[in-house]
């Protein structure tokens, strides 16, 4: 697993700089957060050094591939499912909102309820959670919760009382699952979708945790009741039969797509982003968390602004990024970007970090869900995204995304982009090293 010796070694080092005060930042940790410092970087080294000696193919190889879609309009084509014209669809902003929301489709449910997600934290917003499941589970619904073995084991050592939520979920007779691949360890389930009686679903980018419930973070939530939720109810199947057996392929059901580190090389959510970006001749929007300075995307967004497409980039500035050490890959992509005359806007405020992750171009063609569009994403991630071609989603994502903007502002390439790369060498100096997990 992820901890271990070298978790042990790097908490007992942490904890000693911390008493030292070196640096300044671990003064204002509490212990708990060290540990899950420490656990975070012993998987990174780990999961880094295995990726080498897997010989997993390379960045630059990867982008070579990806930036194919980027002239092959069919890629886009042949991804883009459709909605159903009697889906109902509502965006949700608000977290509490969309708290709420979770809560009408438990007790909407009659049969089955599947939630598969990040990770589930012993806060008040995961006891809620568990104990809204256990009122379903007594009813008669069944009840299956997919979770992440490394997130959950990280929760363990940074959150007190993970492993009692999880004695108490199974006391209530909710099948709980930690996903996890024995021949790709560092793999994750990022994936987050909750399908009720394979008739209701909601995706989008919230874990279970108090932070994701009020609103200094911006997320969104899609809601969708009709027939376009049974196709991801199969999804959800598909992927809950393989928890913690190999599962090395993905588990497309149209308009929903699967990603699955193994097939890193043909990433579905980033050769169809890519390939309807290459045929744009009107707009490209895209809210991304984590943007970062890929190549392949970076290249196709250059290109699309240049020959006329409007490119709007909403993201999080330096002190908004719940990530610091990826700011300077994301204002990397940022000078890439204004240089090429596209307009890229930032949330601004410590602790208001954005979250979301989508896009859409020409005002029909949307990419929505849990994939980041980053480096780590496609190397260790299990993602599931909603890849399709729907005016009316893409109107009202459009809608969210104006209010987006109308919350950040622009980042200055001179005054603001410039000087923070020229600053940030320690930064850049680790992007070399740990690119996987920016």
């Amino acid at each position: 697993m992820q901890g271990g010796l070298l978790y042990r070694l790097l908490s007992g080092l942490i904890v000693l700089l911390r008493r030292l005060g070196v640096p300044a930042a671990l003064r204002g940790m509490t212990p708990r957060e060290c540990a899950s410092y420490a656990f975070g970087i012993a998987y990174m080294f780990q999961a880094r050094l295995w990726t080498l000696l897997r010989g997993e193919p390379g960045w630059p190889a990867l982008q070579a591939a990806w930036a194919r879609a980027e002239r092959d309009p069919g890629v886009r084509d042949t991804l883009a499912g459709t909605l159903a014209s009697t889906d109902s669809l509502h965006l949700i902003a608000s977290g509490e909102a969309g708290f709420a929301a979770r809560e009408a489709l438990y007790a909407r449910a009659s049969r089955s309820l599947d939630i598969a997600t990040y990770y589930v934290q012993s806060d008040q917003t995961g006891r809620a959670t568990m104990a809204a499941l256990a009122a379903c589970a007594a009813r008669g619904v069944r009840v299956r919760l997919l979770v992440d073995r490394y997130m959950m084991a990280r929760k363990r050592v940074e959150v007190e009382g993970m492993d009692a939520l999880l004695d108490e979920a199974h006391a209530a007779g909710i099948e709980v699952r930690t996903w996890h691949d024995p021949a790709r360890p560092w793999d994750s389930n990022h994936r987050k979708m909750i399908v009720a009686d394979a008739e209701a679903a909601l995706v989008g980018g919230r874990n279970f945790a108090d932070h994701y419930r009020g609103d200094q973070w911006r997320d969104v939530d899609l809601v969708l009741e009709g027939p376009s939720a049974a196709p991801l109810a199969r999804l959800f199947e598909a992927v809950w039969s393989g928890a913690g057996t190999p599962a090395l392929q993905a588990h497309p059901a149209p308009p929903w797509i699967d990603c699955v580190p193994a097939a890193v090389v043909d990433d579905p959510v980033m050769r169809y982003v890519l390939s309807a970006v290459g045929a744009a001749t009107r707009s490209v929007d895209l809210e991304l968390a984590y943007f970062v300075a890929h190549d392949s995307l970076c290249g196709a967004l250059e290109r699309a602004a240049r020959r006329g497409v409007r490119v709007r980039l909403l993201t999080n500035s330096a002190q908004s990024n719940d990530l610091p050490f990826a700011t300077w890959t994301t204002y990397e992509g940022a000078r890439r970007l204004l240089e090429a005359g596209a307009e890229v806007h930032a949330r601004r405020g410590a602790g208001r970090t954005l979250h979301c992750k989508y896009a859409v171009i020409d005002g029909e063609w949307v990419s929505f869900g849990s994939h980041n569009l980053d480096y780590y994403s496609p190397r260790y991630c299990c993602e599931a995204n909603l890849l399709a071609r729907d005016a009316r989603l893409a109107g009202l994502l459009s809608e969210f995304f104006a209010g987006g903007l109308a919350q950040a502002t622009p980042l200055d390439l001179e005054s603001e982009v410039r000087p923070y790369l020229a600053a940030a060498v320690s930064q850049r100096r680790f992007d070399r090293a740990f690119r996987d997990f920016q």
